[in-house]
């Protein structure tokens, strides 16, 4: 019973010791400095000398990490044996005896219950650092996607040659949803996506969203039938795993990297680059393959994606045949529905990081700690208002937008009067099925009834000044004038 007792105490010292050390974090600090490391080498957007100075300063940091760890762990086992070691030269114990048991298979095996069971207790009896729905797990698993997009580029011209036979004759014919966000850019994407000539992603491409056909070949081993739930938004819509989602900004930001500065996003001119493009391409391919099946010949890709307002020229000239819908409403409630759910996300990111870094990794810059405007014109420096969580601001924000995009692209683009469809959900349905070009309108119908009306709001205007009122008004007649429905 004692050389179980000293062994036991033995691997409690050296684990107590490791994390005195920090030497788990040190380990965790190892693998994301080799995952940065192949960020860097596959990087599109390095020189090779930026390349060889990333790599030469990861290569110095993983040595001191390798030497804290090979020095801490000799520390923590030194520490116990020495103990043990004085204790079997004062003939107290037999120091043969207690290392021969430490490494028998039956302690192993009861060791290993024995801690599990108490790290599973103490885990129950700890309360949650976050509010996050995501497990420990499933957070370890975001964030090892989150630094490796790079690398996931790289695998991706591995998925293009595995899939490429079945790849080749898809046509996407794409049509992007995109506008401000809370101006019904989900709702119009639901409508679409349920049609089975579109294939949108859906919140099973998480995580690893750029190779989405090796993911989905690896994850639906695991998938589980899961109920809808309302999405975080807390504006009644449910959502489940093969819900639509807006993901397609990962594309972006592991391309365009320049575009997303501290504050703000930097809208595009018409741009190139070749490797996005058919990056791009390939990518679409992969969803519409994923999402129809024996239908994706005929099949169309579509996305919701609110950043899109920004390069509307640069998706047309990559994409002649695209169709481009911008929704609008009513520039008030517009305003005040982006306010409320800016600060519906700054209480979510403060109890929740995981939820803000979560929404950073897949470039969603809309709301909370995360926020980045676009700026329009530079719109951002010239502002009234520098509060973000005033209506001004907001309000500021989508004049900046919608008279960008009505200067700009009101010959590329059609533009949707959501207020009109929530007023006559079937006459605005079947104008979305003329602008979309869809072969199925009578299923566009059947989704009259997830169309509410909106609910009347009394707004307090007074501390807009009058001429940002008066400027969005002008704008928003503007739009329904030249507004398909």
């Amino acid at each position: 019973m004692v050389e179980w007792t000293l062994s036991i105490l033995l691997i409690v010292i050296f684990a107590f010791l490791l994390k005195s050390f920090q030497l788990d974090k040190t380990g965790g600090m190892v693998i994301e400095t080799a995952l940065n490391s192949l960020e860097v080498l596959s990087s599109p957007q390095l020189s090779d000398r930026q390349k060889e100075v990333g790599l030469q300063k990861n290569s110095l940091k993983l040595f001191g990490l390798f030497f804290k760890l090979v020095f801490g762990a000799i520390v923590a086992l030194a520490l116990p044996l020495g103990c043990l070691w004085i204790a079997d030269k004062s003939r107290l114990i037999a120091l043969d005896t207690v290392l021969a048991l430490t490494v028998s298979p039956h302690f192993l095996v009861v060791s290993t219950l024995m801690f599990g069971g108490w790290w599973f207790f103490n885990q129950r009896r700890q309360p949650p650092e976050t509010d996050s729905s995501y497990s420990p797990l499933d957070q370890a698993l975001h964030r090892m996607s989150f630094k490796t997009y790079a690398t996931q580029v790289s695998v991706a011209r591995l998925e293009d040659k595995l899939f490429a036979k079945t790849l080749a004759p898809l046509r996407p014919k794409p049509v992007f949803i995109t506008a401000l966000p809370r101006a019904g850019t989900t709702l119009l994407l639901e409508c679409l996506a349920d049609n089975r000539e579109f294939a949108a992603h859906c919140y099973r491409d998480m995580p690893f969203v750029l190779i989405p056909c090796l993911w989905n070949r690896y994850s639906r081993m695991f998938q589980q039938r899961v109920e809808a739930q309302e999405r975080a938004h807390g504006d009644g819509m449910h959502i489940s795993p093969d819900s639509p989602e807006a993901l397609e900004e990962v594309i972006w930001t592991a391309f365009w990297g320049k575009h997303y500065q501290a504050d703000r996003i930097i809208p595009w001119d018409i741009e190139q680059n070749k490797q996005f493009n058919d990056f791009f391409r390939s990518h679409m391919r992969k969803i519409i393959f994923l999402r129809r099946h024996k239908l994706a010949n005929t099949a169309r890709y579509i996305s919701k994606n609110n950043a899109n307002i920004a390069r509307i020229h640069t998706l047309r000239h990559l994409f002649p045949d695209a169709i481009i819908l911008i929704p609008f409403r009513n520039p008030i409630h517009h305003a005040a529905s982006m306010l409320q759910q800016h600060r519906n996300f700054l209480n979510i990111h403060k109890t929740d990081a995981f939820a803000s870094e979560y929404m950073k990794a897949i470039g969603h810059y809309d709301f909370g700690e995360n926020l980045c405007p676009i700026d329009f014109d530079g719109w951002l420096d010239q502002r009234i208002s520098t509060d973000t969580e005033s209506i001004t601001f907001w309000l500021e924000y989508w004049v900046a937008s919608y008279g960008h995009l009505l200067r700009e692209n009101s010959k590329v683009a059609h533009f949707f009067n959501y207020d009109a469809l929530c007023q006559d959900p079937e006459h605005g349905l079947l104008a979305l099925g003329k602008i979309v070009d869809s072969n199925a309108p009578d299923t566009l119908a059947q989704k009259v009834s997830v169309i509410g009306s909106p609910r009347p709001k009394k707004l307090d205007t007074s501390l807009i000044p009058e001429a940002l009122l008066q400027k969005a008004n002008t704008i928003y007649q503007s739009l329904q004038d030249v507004a398909y429905n």
